[in-house]
C-alpha cells in the first residue's frame, strides 16, 4: 500500500511538472508578452493589445505607444494580463510597449483568417 501512495505522489509531481513548463512564463525578473490582434466585424475594426508580466517582479511604468495614441498602465504584478485598446477611429499597423527595466516590445497587429459563413468572411 505504501508503494502505491509513493507511486501516486512522484507520478503527481511528475504532472505538475510537464504542466509547469508548458506555462508562457519566463525565468526573468522581468518581463512582459505583447500580443497585438485586429478583429474585423463588418466594416468596423477592432484593434486590442493583451499585456501579460510574465516575468516573477511587477512590471512599472508601462506605456502603451499606437502612434496617435499613448496610454499608459502603472504597474503590472506577475502572472497579471490587461487589455489595452487604442482610441476610438485609430487603426494602428503596430504597437510598441516599453516600462522600467530595459523592457521594449514592438509587435505588428495580426488579423484572424475569414472562414465562410463568419461576419466578413468569404462567401
Amino acid at each position: 500500500m505504501r508503494f502505491y501512495a509513493i507511486g501516486g505522489i512522484a507520478g503527481g509531481a511528475a504532472i505538475l511538472a510537464m504542466f509547469l513548463s508548458l506555462l508562457p512564463y519566463s525565468t526573468e525578473e522581468y518581463a512582459l508578452s505583447v500580443d497585438a490582434f485586429r478583429d474585423q466585424a463588418d466594416l468596423i475594426g477592432f484593434s486590442r493589445v493583451i499585456i501579460t508580466n510574465t516575468g516573477h517582479s511587477t512590471v512599472t511604468n508601462i506605456v502603451v505607444d499606437f502612434g496617435d495614441d499613448k496610454q499608459t498602465l502603472p504597474k503590472l504584478p506577475p502572472g497579471q494580463k490587461v487589455l489595452v485598446s487604442p482610441k476610438a477611429g485609430t487603426q494602428p499597423d503596430h504597437v510598441t510597449v516599453t516600462a522600467d527595466n530595459g523592457i521594449h516590445i514592438t509587435k505588428e497587429f495580426r488579423s484572424a483568417p475569414k472562414a465562410p459563413g463568419m461576419i466578413g468572411g468569404m462567401g
